[in-house]
């Protein structure tokens, strides 16, 4: 479906969850990165030229789905600045929910953060053990705050 023919058909009872991107040079669907490696011919360096793409989530929630209960991921390698990060993205992107953790405790630690709440979920060492899939209490979480958000839109 083309851009133009699908704007505002995601209502409050759609979900849409954005995996984030490592970094800046993503690549939405309809656009690839430019990488261009060539050698000199006088030097074994290998140089490489990325073009920056623009994130997503902001035409996301402003032009294509506006009711849709949006939820964005924000992984860290630093774990002293994912909730600033987390918080940020939620002020200037204006969606519902950000998940957020660090990279070393991604298996067994994330925070889930709203405008107005921030709750950890956790995986007990026994619940590590026992292999359970921390995704499990994450989806049982966004599920609850997503039928939330239906009743009150």
């Amino acid at each position: 479906m083309h851009f133009r023919a699908s704007r505002r058909l995601c209502g409050a009872t759609k979900r849409l969850r954005l995996p984030a991107p490592s970094c800046p040079w993503s690549s939405p669907l309809w656009r690839t990165i430019c990488i261009c490696c060539r050698l000199r011919p006088r030097r074994s360096i290998r140089w490489i030229t990325m073009k920056m793409v623009p994130k997503m989530l902001s035409p996301l929630v402003k032009d294509w789905a506006p009711k849709a209960f949006i939820i964005s991921f924000k992984l860290e390698t630093d774990p002293s600045i994912v909730i600033d990060r987390a918080r940020n993205a939620l002020e200037v992107y204006r969606h519902q929910v950000v998940v957020a953790n660090s990279l070393e405790s991604r298996r067994s630690s994330v925070v889930i953060l709203t405008k107005d709440s921030e709750t950890k979920i956790l995986l007990s060492e026994e619940e590590v053990e026992k292999g359970i899939d921390i995704e499990e209490k994450i989806v049982g979480d966004l599920q609850s705050r997503h039928t939330a958000f239906i009743h009150d839109n």
